[in-house]
């Protein structure tokens, strides 16, 4: 009997040189796991560049950042993004500053890859597994297009919602991230909903929803005002609340239209291959009866798609569902569901060799190499 319960040959071998990885990532633990980690993040932004091209210059939108992190409190009149104000502030305060907010941007994509490993080593994954479910965020549009795309802080902004998220059972310190996140891109905004449900749940559930919902309504009453007093300081900068919602006036689907060029290969193209991990996550718990938990898993989706209302940079609108997918993924190799496991290293392989592109405007980009 303990012959034929043995592995093949091959499938024994894959599971020794996974083995001698994991030993591998444990010895590189033992002098703490958040150094781990570190170390983790800048192998999987070497890795993601193997993927894009490196952005070594601010370009497009990373222009007007790179000019509001020489001095964020005078953007200049025609500044587009002068009231995305956190991420050029927190690099000007670092000394980082103009173009060298691109250095800014490169440390909070190693951070944000620390903290998926460190929270996926949490969740009792292997470090194996756990660099795996990094490298989800490292090879899709999370990372990449702080990468490739010279002043852009996306990475930034996912990192403070992220940490909203991971502190969740701490009204009061997940408000505060949510408000951050916020403040650097008003984009977050959309994650309301979910965030604040997760809030509830975490805390006691819907008994205790009223402390979720004051958290996260604190959290958008601050924001508001503070965006309010921002376009009154500086009248002249474009992407204010009038911006977005006057063609809607005229036309509640104007900002829809603009986005119907390459629509569904923008929204592919934020995770490509990736979207399975939500999607078979979600029916996996449907199917079990646990239906609540597919609905709030996919919320993300959802808030994320709803951005098109408003306006149209499709893919990195898209990107906003990331909790979505590094949800599902976890949940999915954490129990092996649907045998996640001996399909998600052939399902990465797979997508890194896909075409990356970038939907905006309309516009197809290819970003790689």
């Amino acid at each position: 009997m303990a012959v034929l319960s043995r592995p093949p040959p091959r499938a024994a071998g894959r599971h020794a040189r996974t083995g001698r990885a994991a030993a591998a990532l444990l010895v590189l633990e033992r002098p703490g796991r958040a150094w781990a980690a570190l170390l983790v993040g800048i192998a999987l932004v070497w890795v993601a560049l193997q993927r894009v091209t490196l952005g070594l210059r601010p370009t497009f939108l990373g222009k007007d950042y790179a000019q509001l992190a020489l001095d964020p409190f005078h953007p200049s009149a025609d500044n587009p993004v002068g009231h995305r104000l956190l991420a050029p502030l927190v690099s000007w305060a670092m000394g980082l500053r103009g173009p060298y907010l691109l250095y800014m941007n490169l440390l909070a994509t190693v951070v944000l890859l620390g903290a998926v490993y460190l929270w996926f080593r949490g969740r009792g994954h292997a470090p194996t597994w756990a660099v795996y479910g990094a490298s989800i965020a490292a090879l899709s549009m999370v990372a990449l297009t702080t990468l490739h795309y010279g002043g852009y802080p996306d990475a930034f902004t996912y990192l403070l919602v992220f940490g909203a998220w991971l502190v969740r059972r701490h009204p009061a310190a997940a408000a505060a991230l949510f408000l951050a996140a916020m403040l650097a891109h008003e984009s977050a905004l959309f994650l309301a909903p979910w965030l604040g449900i997760e809030i509830a749940r975490a805390t006691g559930g819907a008994h205790r929803g009223w402390r979720a919902a004051a958290a996260v309504g604190a959290a958008v009453v601050a924001f508001s005002a503070a965006r309010v007093a921002l376009e009154a300081w500086h009248p002249g900068v474009s992407y204010t609340f009038r911006f977005y919602a006057t063609p809607l006036l005229h036309d509640p689907l104007h900002w829809f239209r603009e986005s119907a060029g390459s629509r569904g290969l923008g929204i592919a193209a934020a995770f490509d291959l990736y979207w399975l991990f939500p999607a078979l996550a979600a029916a996996r718990m449907w199917v079990r009866g646990h239906r609540a938990d597919a609905v709030v898993l996919l919320m993300p989706v959802a808030c994320a798609l709803a951005q098109l209302v408003i306006a149209y940079d499709t893919t990195r609108m898209a990107t906003l569902a990331f909790p979505s997918v590094l949800l599902g993924a976890e949940y999915l190799l954490r129990v092996d569901g649907w045998a996640a496991r001996r399909w998600a290293l052939p399902l990465a392989l797979a997508n890194f060799f896909l075409p990356q592109v970038n939907v905006a405007m309309g516009i197809v980009d290819r970003m790689g190499r």
